[in-house]
């Protein structure tokens, strides 16, 4: 009875011992539906997997608003905003190393992801829209939205197209 047992025979007797439960936890825990916010705030349902995925995100898109608000406490608000720092991440040739240094590290940040917040802002400028909107005059959108108001154009296929695609599953 207390002679010398192998750890092997002894994982074994005790393995014996332990009840196996069936269906698991996990597993009736991944069949449980449940309702939850997305990052964007739009109610959708899934199971607590998908909410344990969730977290893990909302927690990385923390951690780099995180890197990002450091960036403006150092740099000064709105540094990406700067027309050099805009321009270089497209055209680098010109810039002064400065300059330089900090579009290769908005490049970077972008890559890793913008905070929900500062999207807007930053895209805005990025994207060309700042400059646009300062070289054109105020009634430029209306302008344009008139000049093809009753037109059908490649852009409104494509929109009317994906009308009919949402109407058509709902």
């Amino acid at each position: 009875m207390y002679g010398t047992q192998s750890k092997r025979d002894l994982s074994l007797e005790f393995q014996s011992q332990i009840p196996i439960l069936r269906p698991s936890i996990h597993a009736r825990r991944a069949n449980l539906t449940v309702k939850f916010q997305d990052l964007y705030g739009f109610t959708v349902e899934g199971n607590v997997d998908d909410v344990n995925v969730l977290n893990e995100v909302r927690e990385k898109v923390r951690k780099q608003g995180r890197v990002w608000w450091a960036l403006e406490a150092s740099k000064g608000a709105n540094w990406y905003l700067q027309p050099s720092i805009a321009e270089g991440i497209a055209l680098k040739s010109s810039l002064k190393f400065s300059s330089l240094a900090n579009a290769i590290t908005l490049k970077r940040l972008i890559r890793k992801g913008i905070p929900p917040v500062l999207r807007p802002k930053v895209w805005f400028s990025l994207s060309g829209a700042a400059k646009k909107k300062s070289t054109v005059p105020d009634s430029y959108y209306n302008d344009l939205t008139k000049a093809v108001e009753g037109k059908v154009t490649p852009a409104t296929r494509q929109i009317d197209h994906v009308n009919l695609l949402v109407k058509h599953i709902m």
